[in-house]
C-alpha cells in the first residue's frame, strides 16, 4: 500500500482559536486545601540547587497555594543546600533512593537516581491528596492551582522531540498531576523489573508503559518544552499568554557545578547568562530571560539567608 503523507496539525499549526487553555483563576477562584494537595519537586545532587530555588521562588510568585514539598535523600546534598532549599520556601521530605532496575543497565547516568521520583506516591502518608510534580529545570510562569480540582489519578503532558517522532502521544514526565497512594507505589516497585520498555529514559519510559491506557492527556501549557519552539515558533508565540510552566529541555538556564557557594556569585552568572543569550543566535533569549529575571528576584528575597 503507499505511505500517506502524515498530517500533524501541530507541526502545521495555524492560530484559527483565540480560546484560552482555562478559565482565568481570578474569575473563577479554586478552592485549594495547603493541607492535602502539594507541588513537588525533586534534588538529588547540589548541582542543581540553584534551579531549584529558582523554582521555588517562581511558584510563590505566582501565588500557588499548595504546599511545597521537595523529596531529597539524606547524605546526597550539602548542609548549605539545604538551607538555600528551605530559605526558597521548600519544605524538605526525607526519602530513601529508589535503585535502577537491572542495576541500572542502560540507564543514562544522569537518570540513575530519577526511579527515586516514583516516591511522589507516597505522599499521602503525610496527608498530601493530590500531587502536581515538577522537574527542577522547570519555571513557574502563571498559576495553576485549577490543575488540583481535576478528577483524574494521572495526567501528563504529550512529549515532544526534534525528530521524526515530532509531537508525540507519549507523555513528559518533567510535569505530573497524580492521586498520591502508597498501593500504587508499592505496585510500581513490584513490576520495576518485569516491564519492557526501553531503559535509556528510566521512571519517565516506566511511567509510560505503567499509565499507558489511564493517563489523561494535559495542554502544553502545563509543560512547555523548549522543544515546541524548536519545531514550530508560531505555535509556540500562540502558547505564551496560556503557559503555566516552561520547561528548560534542550538547553539550562542555569549553570551545574559542584560548587555550591559559589555558583550563585553575581560574577559567574552574569558570565553564564551572556552565554545563554546569545545561543542559536539568540534565538532563546527570551525564553532565558524569564528565568534570569524569576533568579535575580529570587537572590534579592533571599540573601544573607544562608551565609
Amino acid at each position: 500500500m503507499p505511505v500517506r503523507d502524515r498530517f500533524d496539525p501541530l507541526d502545521r499549526f495555524q492560530q484559527l482559536s483565540s480560546i484560552g487553555t482555562a478559565q482565568s483563576n481570578n474569575s473563577t477562584p479554586i478552592n485549594i486545601n495547603p493541607d492535602e494537595h502539594a507541588v513537588v519537586s525533586s534534588l538529588y545532587t547540589d548541582s542543581y540547587i540553584t534551579a531549584i530555588t529558582t523554582l521555588g521562588h517562581s511558584l510563590q510568585a505566582a501565588n500557588v497555594r499548595a504546599r511545597m514539598i521537595l523529596m531529597y535523600v539524606p547524605g546526597q546534598l550539602s548542609p548549605h543546600s539545604i538551607c538555600r532549599a528551605t530559605a526558597a520556601g521548600w519544605t524538605l521530605h526525607p526519602v530513601a533512593r529508589v535503585p535502577p532496575p537491572h542495576a541500572g543497565k542502560g540507564v543514562l547516568p544522569h537518570y540513575k537516581d530519577q526511579y527515586t521520583k516514583l516516591r511522589i506516591w507516597t505522599l499521602d502518608a503525610i496527608g498530601i491528596k493530590t500531587a502536581v510534580y515538577l522537574d527542577a529545570d522547570t519555571l513557574v510562569r502563571r498559576n495553576f492551582d485549577e490543575l488540583f480540582a481535576l478528577p483524574f489519578n494521572f495526567a501528563a503532558v504529550p512529549d515532544v522531540f526534534l525528530d521524526h517522532r515530532g509531537f508525540t502521544i507519549g507523555f513528559n514526565a518533567g510535569v505530573l498531576l497524580l492521586r498520591t497512594s502508597t498501593a500504587v507505589f508499592e505496585d510500581m516497585l513490584a513490576k520495576l523489573d518485569a516491564a519492557v520498555y526501553p531503559p535509556k529514559f528510566a521512571e519517565q519510559a516506566f511511567l509510560n508503559v505503567y499509565f499507558e491506557s489511564q493517563v489523561a492527556r494535559l495542554p502544553y501549557a502545563y509543560n512547555a518544552n523548549l522543544a515546541i519552539k524548536s519545531r514550530n515558533t508560531q505555535l509556540w508565540h500562540a502558547m505564551a499568554r496560556d503557559m503555566r510552566i516552561v520547561h528548560y529541555t534542550l538547553y539550562k538556564p542555569f549553570p551545574r557545578t559542584s560548587s555550591v557557594q559559589d555558583s550563585d556569585t553575581q560574577a559567574t552568572m552574569r558570565e553564564f547568562f551572556r552565554g545563554q543569550m546569545t545561543l542559536d543566535g539568540g534565538f532563546w533569549a527570551e525564553e532565558m530571560g524569564w528565568w534570569q529575571e524569576s533568579w535575580r528576584d529570587m537572590v534579592v528575597k533571599t540573601q544573607n539567608q544562608c551565609l
